[in-house]
């Protein structure tokens, strides 16, 4: 937990910005379900 980090304070800060990102996440909505699977990125650009 926060309290057993070596450093307690910096430890609360990551923790905030976990949920901060995560809420933003959950905002930023899902991608919507397809019957078929298609990329969510480009291909172009791929290493091979």
């Amino acid at each position: 937990g926060i309290a057993g980090a070596r450093d307690a304070v910096l430890m609360a800060e990551a923790m905030k910005h976990a949920i901060l990102a995560g809420r933003k996440a959950y905002l930023a909505g899902r991608i919507e379900k397809k019957l078929y699977a298609t990329a969510s990125s480009p291909l172009a650009g791929v290493v091979k």
